[in-house]
This record gives structure tokens, sequence and C-alpha cells, in this order.
């Protein structure tokens, strides 16, 4: 895939959830026609080759314009067992291979204040930004897409301590800590996704006016528990409030800005 691929579009979705979805192979075969592209965050190592297969045919091998799959290992699924030892093991054996890594990082809210859900989650958001931060120079760079909930201190110092900033592009999903941290982020090098959610929030209005010009990317996080079924339409009506919220936050109409990021990061 080029970078073009990616600038012709009309709406890039940067973080969504297909293998969550019972409808993601019709998803994918419209995403042409509506000149629509995403990045599908896994939420288990275990789901990236068979979503990665029945998306494209092949594994890690988009064959459709605009679509990335990343292998992921999401901190709630770590927190309640259904991402084990053995499957983080298996993703770092397969990291080697796979440019996108997604969804990953930690959650450190009230439903996950048990110190040993903390150590594993940390333990494996650890072991994944050191894996990745060990790729050979002139590859391209990995692109995390990182939860980071009651926890943006704790994800900047693990990507801060294994380096892997140096080597990939961090992208904080819906991010919603203090300023003082955004400002941190910010400064990281960080890259941001911004949907509709969080621009309901004052303090995510205030955050979207902010997030650096040609960092910033526009994500649905869909599907939601109670709409699972959800349709390429959905993702384009989430697609489209996130980019109006985001031109009334700034001031300007940010549709050609995030696509134009979007190929950037996600191009070749």
């Amino acid at each position: 895939m080029f970078a073009q691929d990616i600038a012709a579009l009309d709406y890039f979705d940067a973080h969504v959830h297909l293998d969550l979805m019972p409808t993601a192979g019709e998803v994918a075969r419209s995403a042409a026609s509506h000149n629509f592209g995403f990045f599908s965050c896994g939420v288990s190592p275990t789901d990236f080759s068979n979503t990665s297969k029945m998306l494209t045919g092949r594994a890690n091998q988009p064959t459709a314009p605009g679509i990335r799959i990343g292998i992921g290992a999401h901190p709630w699924w770590i927190a309640d067992g259904r991402v084990s030892k053995a499957d983080i093991e298996m993703m770092l054996d397969t990291i080697s291979d796979v440019r996108f890594i997604g969804e990953i990082g930690l959650d450190f809210s009230s439903r996950f204040n048990d110190a040993e859900v903390r150590k594993r989650q940390l333990h494996a958001f650890k072991s994944i930004c050191r894996k990745v931060a060990q790729i050979p120079a002139d590859d391209a760079p990995k692109i995390l897409s990182i939860h980071a909930v009651k926890s943006v201190d704790a994800v900047l110092d693990v990507l801060e301590e294994t380096k892997a900033l140096n080597r990939c592009r961090a992208i904080l999903h819906w991010f919603s800590g203090s300023s003082n941290q955004l400002h941190r982020a910010i400064l990281a090098g960080c890259w941001f996704s911004v949907g509709e959610k969080s621009l309901k929030t004052g303090k995510g209005r205030e955050y979207a006016k902010v997030y650096p010009a040609d960092r910033l990317l526009t994500e649905t996080d869909l599907p939601s528990s109670e709409h699972p079924a959800c349709s390429i339409e959905d993702l384009l009506a989430g697609i489209e409030r996130a980019c109006r919220g985001l031109s009334q936050a700034r001031g300007y109409d940010v549709q050609d800005e995030v696509i134009t990021n979007a190929a950037t990061l996600f191009g070749a």
C-alpha cells in the first residue's frame, strides 16, 4: 500500500474494531465504494490472523485501499484473563512481521484497581514496547494505537523507558488525561486520534484546540456494545461527526488535514 491510497480517501478511521463486528466482512467490502479507510485495532493477539484473512484474503496483506490491520492486546482483555501470558508470547513472536500494533496500553481506572491486574497489564505493555523498539533502523516505523485511561504518565514512562518512541509512532486513542499530561504527550511526539464521544465533553473540546495539526487523526472506536453489528454507514457518520466537532473546536475545516496525516502515518 502507498500513502497516496489513503491521501485519495475522503475519510479515515484511525481506531475501529472490526474483529468485534459480526458485519466485519461487509464493512471491509463496502469501504472502497464509500472512499473510506480504517485502521482495525485488535483486542486479542489470537484474532489477528483470522481477521486479516477474513478481511483481505491474506494475512497481513490488505488488498483493499486504505485498510490497515493491527495486532493487539487490549488491557481489559489482559485484566480479565481473555489474553493470557501465552497469547502475549505469541504476539511478541509475531510483531517483527507486523507494522501496525493496536490496541495496546494500560487502564488504571477503578474497574482495574487490583495490584495484580495492574502488574499484568504493565508487564504485557512493557514487553510489547521493548519488542517494537528493537526494529531495525532502516525499517518503516511501527504504528501503535494506545489505550491510556487513568494511566497516561505510566504509558509515557514505559514508552520512554523502553525507547519505543525512538522507533515507533504512538497514537493516544481517545485522550482523557490531564492538561499537564497532554503537554507531556505532545512534547514526547505522540499522535492523537479523536472521536465524537470525546468531543461531547468540555475538556475534550478544549483539548481539540491544542492537538498538533500534523498529528491529529479521527476515529470512531466502533462497534459499541449496544450495537455490535454496525455498518460502513455507521462508521462514516461517526467520522463525519468527529470532523465537524474538530472543525468547530479548531475554527477551520480539518477534513483534508486529517487525511493528509493518515496518509503520512499509515502509508507505506
